[in-house]
């Protein structure tokens, strides 16, 4: 029998192709072993001195549609959270020490309800407010997890995924990374899941 490797799944909570990869990501999970990992791509971008397409360039101006048209497509409700790119950072935190606090199957539930808060129903994820109701939902302390957020260990474990990004070479998100090997974009997640499961990340 063989096992699959772990996947690394990077994403980040502003990241519309990393909410429209949701759905496939929970379905894989079901039979390859997969690590949510957000992470903050705006840092990683400021390393890699690049950034998103502006909206006013044709390339710009595509993404913002085809993610608004691919969602509706697909799941029949969208709406750009405001204000759009949000600081993603609180939330990422918070699934660490949501994790933390009441392991991996609440943080994960705590994904899955963000990105519905922010890119089903347009809510703001930077504002604390909105966060802590959002932690809350899902059944953990908000308050002790909003608390939490502010502590240096959980900004460092932030800070330590986002490198170990870097360093593995991701530079957007979604991005899947199994025994070195990168694979961008919601549509790679199958290619990822075979190779996971070939025996070749582990080769």
């Amino acid at each position: 029998m063989t096992t699959s490797s772990a996947i690394d799944f990077f994403f980040d909570f502003s990241s519309g192709y990393s909410f429209l990869a949701l759905p496939n990501v929970n379905e894989a999970s079901k039979t390859s072993p997969i690590r949510w990992r957000p992470f903050s791509l705006g840092v990683v971008y400021k390393s890699l001195g690049a950034g998103p397409p502006p909206l006013d360039t044709p390339k710009g101006a595509y993404v913002m549609h085809d993610v608004e048209r691919t969602a509706m497509q697909e799941r029949g409700k969208f709406a750009w959270p405001a204000p759009f790119p949000f600081n993603s950072i609180p939330a990422a935190r918070a699934f660490y020490a949501i994790e933390r606090a009441d392991g991996s199957a609440t943080a994960i539930e705590f994904a899955n309800a963000c990105f519905a808060a922010s890119f089903e129903d347009g809510r703001n994820l930077s504002d604390p407010e909105t966060l802590q109701s959002v932690v809350a939902s899902c059944g953990s302390d908000g308050g002790a997890i909003m608390d939490a957020i502010g502590g240096d260990d959980i900004k460092a474990v932030v800070k330590e995924v986002t490198d170990e990004a870097l360093r593995a070479g991701v530079f957007g998100a979604p991005t899947f990374v199994v025994g070195g090997e990168l694979f961008w974009g919601g549509d790679r997640l199958a290619h990822a899941c075979g190779y996971a499961q070939s025996g070749a990340a582990t080769a």
